[in-house]
């Protein structure tokens, strides 16, 4: 979820505002389920009379203001594309410079969120409130102390109720990890890219009935879509281009749908059981997002709006620092706060910390990271230099990407 390194041809960076608004939806949700009642409608545990509008909000496509989970899957198409596009277009990083520069922009924001969200934790009492949310008192009722600092850092698991939106970094680091295969894989048989992607789909539809592993083979399988659109960017381009401008609405409203689709059919079932398939119908709707962000010539207008493209910059950081902040404003107000006034004030409070954390850790990781990767391909052009069989040096695969 945080960009790649190097730099992008312009099209492309209408995908930072995408990610921009992607955390943006997420802060919304953490703020919207702080609230008691938004709380338990979101844990499905809400039996009360719902207002028409109260309604819409939850069970259409309006979800997808607050569509937390719906976002994550966002970031996990946007992050295929964007680390497989280097390797499609033959521009990649060598993998000694690649793991490092990105384990290093993942786990240096990611392990200083765990520290920022326990000294909030020192600041602001945590107590069970009496009828709040179930979410909120989650992180009243979990462990937050040091202990959870140092199991929370290897982003599989353990950091009880510092952070929890840390949950979604287990596959961003797993899917980094396993680059290569994705790589391989997408590169393999390319006629058959459309296949490639209905199994994914099909697997991720079918593989929550089976149970082993769920959802942790779902999740890593969504990012395989972002990767195959990598490797198909020229085909999405030229398909974008015939499409008439009044069609991208449709696009983007079908998008939507297929992303909120376990919200829409809950508000006719809640029990049915195709609502366990909803990583899959949501993944088709954020390849389709992306695709817009992508090819549709307003999208990309707007995407690239300063403002959004300033919230896509720092929404790392804004997605690790946001829960700490809405959780810590909740617990204040002992969750008595009205939504029309709390949303407005949590996200402006989370964006300016997002901000903030940006420009003491995130951006000066990023530097760390840049100069690790140039240190080790000048020692790789320096090996190279000194074994080859003339002075003429032979550069190192991929060494020409930034």
């Amino acid at each position: 979820m945080d960009r790649p390194d190097g730099a992008r041809p312009a099209r492309l960076e209408s995908l930072d505002g995408l990610r921009g608004l992607a955390a943006a939806v997420v802060v919304v949700f953490h703020i919207v389920i702080s609230d008691a009642s938004a709380g338990r409608v979101y844990k499905l545990d809400h039996n009360a009379p719902m207002s028409t509008w109260a309604y819409a909000l939850n069970y259409t496509p309006l979800r997808v203001a607050w569509a937390g989970s719906e976002a994550v899957v966002v970031f996990y198409v946007l992050s295929g594309f964007v680390l497989a596009l280097p390797f499609a277009r033959s521009r990649g990083p060598s993998w000694r410079v690649f793991y490092p520069r990105r384990l290093i922009r993942l786990y240096v924001p990611a392990i200083a969120s765990l520290i920022f969200a326990w000294i909030t934790t020192l600041i602001v009492h945590r107590r069970i409130i009496s009828g709040g949310s179930p979410w909120l008192n989650h992180h009243a009722s979990e462990p937050t102390g040091p202990m959870q600092i140092l199991l929370g850092s290897s982003l599989m698991a353990g950091w009880g109720g510092l952070n929890t939106s840390l949950w979604s970094l287990r596959w961003e680091v797993m899917f980094s990890l396993l680059l290569p295969i994705f790589l391989i894989l997408a590169a393999w048989c390319s006629r058959w890219d459309l296949g490639k992607a209905v199994v994914v789909l099909l697997f991720c539809a079918a593989w929550p009935l089976v149970g082993w592993f769920y959802p942790d083979l779902v999740y890593i399988s969504v990012f395989s879509l972002g990767v195959l659109m990598a490797y198909n960017l020229d085909a999405l381009s030229n398909a974008a281009s015939r499409i008439p401008p009044f069609a991208w609405g449709i696009v983007v409203t079908a998008s939507i749908v297929l992303l909120t689709n376990s919200w829409i059919v809950a508000g006719v079932d809640l029990n049915n059981p195709a609502r366990r398939a909803w990583i899959a119908i949501a993944s088709i709707g954020a390849a389709g997002l992306v695709w817009v962000a992508i090819g549709c010539r307003a999208a990309r207008r707007l995407l690239s709006h300063r403002s959004i493209a300033w919230l896509g910059g720092i929404s790392f950081s804004l997605y690790l620092t946001q829960e700490p902040v809405v959780v810590g404003l909740a617990f204040v107000s002992g969750g008595r706060i009205p939504l029309w006034l709390e949303v407005p004030l949590a996200f402006v409070a989370a964006v300016l910390v997002g901000w903030i954390f940006y420009r003491l850790v995130e951006r000066p990781s990023h530097r760390f990271a840049r100069a690790w990767g140039s240190k080790r391909r000048s020692a790789a052009a320096g090996l190279q230099q000194s074994s080859a069989p003339s002075r003429t040096a032979v550069p190192m695969p991929g060494s020409e990407a930034t």
